[in-house]
């Protein structure tokens, strides 16, 4: 019979073990912490407390304190956890792939009886297990701040307000933004599987989002048909999710270098999804047929 392609528990067992002991996934980890704390507590409730009092000014405060604040800080916090949360698993899938390629171990691991499939099943799950809690973790550690800003702000702590979501649709915001991060995740773990290379994975990815985000901009500027030309762009298709992530239409201060998306221009999120799952699938594809074709006795 065929033999399956999902990975034993105990394949998965071994995997997360040898994670546990790098340091990279707690590195990463911290800064994601530290992240929420500054998007927080610098962007937000700092911006806030030292902004000029101006009657005159309706929208005194609005931006800093929706970056702070409950339930607009859920938002925010995802939109910049997308971002960068994006760059830094991508960092940790890259490593995870590559560095055994480095050590060379993968040809030791296959001897022993896993097959071509099986180990990159393996290294995928446990990525996506470590980044799931790593990302988990942070937004948590972010929403308690957000908790305790808001309460210093003499803010009711609450989601009780015009536009506000309910526990599933907010449950629905936090699987809406990790599942915008898996697109560049699996980038960078295909570059790194057909380069071979930690290096070629980050920068390639690193590279893709910041020209990305350029191009984007630069196209949603000009006449003709270059706005719609955005459509195949996973940027553009992650902000139509970000769009429906959006809780009211107030602006707020971000970490991330792009504008605040506006459904009105994007794509439906609904269309953004299966654009973003079509890309994920084509970097599955390379990935796994450049692996079982690789000569790894060179």
């Amino acid at each position: 019979s065929p033999v399956s392609p999902m990975p034993s528990a105990r394949m998965l067992a071994a995997e997360l073990l040898k994670v546990r002991k790098r340091w990279l996934p707690y590195l990463l980890l911290l800064i994601m912490v530290a992240g929420a704390a500054i998007h927080i507590w610098l962007f937000g409730y700092a911006i806030w407390l030292n902004e000029p009092l101006d009657p005159g000014a309706p929208d005194f405060g609005q931006s800093s304190l929706r970056t702070f604040a409950l339930p607009w800080s859920l938002a925010t916090l995802l939109d910049t956890g997308q971002f960068w949360g994006a760059i830094l698993v991508g960092i940790l899938a890259a490593s995870m792939v590559a560095t055994e390629d480095g050590w060379g171990t993968v040809r030791q691991a296959l001897v022993r009886g896993q097959t071509r499939s099986q180990y990159l099943m393996t290294k995928l799950l446990g990525i996506a297990l470590v980044a799931i809690t790593s990302l988990l973790v942070a937004l948590a550690a972010g929403l308690c701040f957000s908790a305790i800003a808001t309460a210093l702000a003499d803010r009711p702590i609450t989601f009780d307000v015009p536009g506000g979501p309910s526990l599933p649709e907010a449950a629905l915001m936090v699987v809406r933004a990790g599942y915008m991060v898996l697109p560049y995740a699996l980038l960078a773990f295909c570059l790194a599987v057909v380069g071979r290379s930690t290096t070629l994975g980050v920068v390639g990815t690193l590279l893709y989002m910041f020209v990305e985000v350029i191009l984007v901009a630069i196209l949603g500027e000009l006449g003709g048909p270059a706005p719609e030309i955005r459509a195949f762009f996973m940027g553009h298709n992650v902000n139509a999710l970000l769009a429906a992530n959006r809780i009211g239409i107030g602006d707020y201060n971000s970490l991330v270098p792009r504008a605040p998306p506006q459904a009105s221009e994007l794509p439906d999120p609904v269309v953004a999804a299966l654009v973003l799952g079509l890309y994920c699938l084509i970097f599955l594809a390379i990935a796994f047929v450049v692996f079982q074709r690789r000569d790894l006795h060179a």
